[in-house]
């Protein structure tokens, strides 16, 4: 999902990257009790998808939902606690780290001791756990007795959701128009954003991915002959964030995957003038810790922009239009150039 501007969830993360997992676990639980409070008929199904079928709030009393979040108790901590009459929902939350053993037995013994008809141990993860060949979703534990295959039991939850659900469920609600509050609405993206950011959430393989993967095939050979027609050496390189091509050893141009409709050429292992780069008048300089001198200059330029119309270009067009582009920006490039 696309945000403009500076992600709130990101920012405030800076600040609390020591305690990920209850930052997480606070953020989750801040963008459902706005919820409850301001669409409670979406903020009723997030937590019934959170707890499956164990949760089930009658129309029109969804008030009576209480979220807590780490809750001391004699038995532990619960990150998060999803409470109605006769049901009580508890929540490990987990990011990166795995799930210590012996870590839900105090929560099977809470749950017992709350006296509610309806409980269930639910497991919020980024990777599903290790756990034997039998289905996540299990049965209630077996009463509390000193056996191996009870101590088994009791360390399984009733539930395993992993993140990507929370996201897709949020993303659902946001489509379907259902979170009509502005305030609401904004802080549903930026969190869906920041778990987009923090690769907890996935994005939808269409069948649009074949032919990108041909085009992106056809524009880097393109790029190629360029390359060759302004007489400069050209080697692939690739990475899981672009896909180019390094010419001279020294500079690059290609596309990253995050904006692949932006065309990039930039110098990488050179050093650069910075008076002669800013009287240019195209491109820009940007700090990169990992160039010579900490700089680089950069063109970018967008293809389906009206000044270009790259995609409704012939091959032909298409050709000129890259050898013009990619001649201009290595003459720009060799003209701020420091000797090595």
């Amino acid at each position: 999902m696309e945000s403009a501007g500076p992600n709130l969830f990101l920012c405030l993360h800076r600040w609390a990257s020591r305690q990920d997992e209850n930052y997480c676990t606070e953020a989750l639980a801040l963008v459902l009790r706005y919820l409850l409070g301001r669409h409670p008929p979406v903020a009723v199904c997030l937590p019934q998808a959170l707890a499956g079928d164990l949760l089930v709030v009658p129309a029109g009393e969804p008030a009576k939902i209480d979220i807590r979040t780490q809750v001391g108790t004699a038995e532990g901590r619960p990150d998060l606690e999803i409470g109605w009459p006769d049901h009580l929902i508890v929540v490990e939350v987990k990011v990166e780290s795995e799930l210590r053993k012996g870590q839900l037995e105090g929560y099977r013994v809470l749950l017992k001791e709350s006296r509610r008809r309806h409980t269930a141990l639910v497991l919020l993860t980024r990777y599903p756990p290790a756990f034997a060949a039998e289905d996540y979703r299990c049965r209630r534990a077996a009463p509390l007795r000193a056996s191996p295959q009870a101590a088994g039991l009791r360390e399984r939850p009733d539930l395993v959701v992993r993140w990507y659900h929370v996201a897709e469920w949020l993303e659902r609600a946001l489509r379907r128009g259902d979170i009509t509050d502005e305030v609401t609405r904004f802080l549903c993206e930026q969190f869906v954003s920041f778990l987009e950011a923090r690769n907890m959430s996935i994005a939808q393989v269409s069948w649009q991915m074949a032919e990108g993967v041909r085009a992106l095939r056809s524009l880097l050979d393109v790029l190629e002959e360029a390359a060759a027609a302004c007489r400069v050496a050209a080697n692939k390189v690739s990475s899981w964030d672009s896909m180019g091509l390094r010419l001279d050893n020294k500079f690059w141009v290609g596309v990253t995957f995050d904006g692949p409709s932006k065309l990039r050429f930039q110098t990488e292992r050179c050093r650069i003038d910075l008076a002669a780069a800013g009287a240019l008048g195209a491109g820009a300089v940007i700090e990169k810790s990992w160039a010579p001198g900490g700089k680089i200059w950069r063109r970018e330029v967008e293809l389906d922009s009206e000044e270009v119309h790259f995609f409704a270009r012939s091959k032909v067009s298409q050709m000129d239009w890259l050898e013009s582009f990619l001649r201009e920006s290595l003459e720009s490039a060799r003209r701020i150039e420091l000797p090595a």
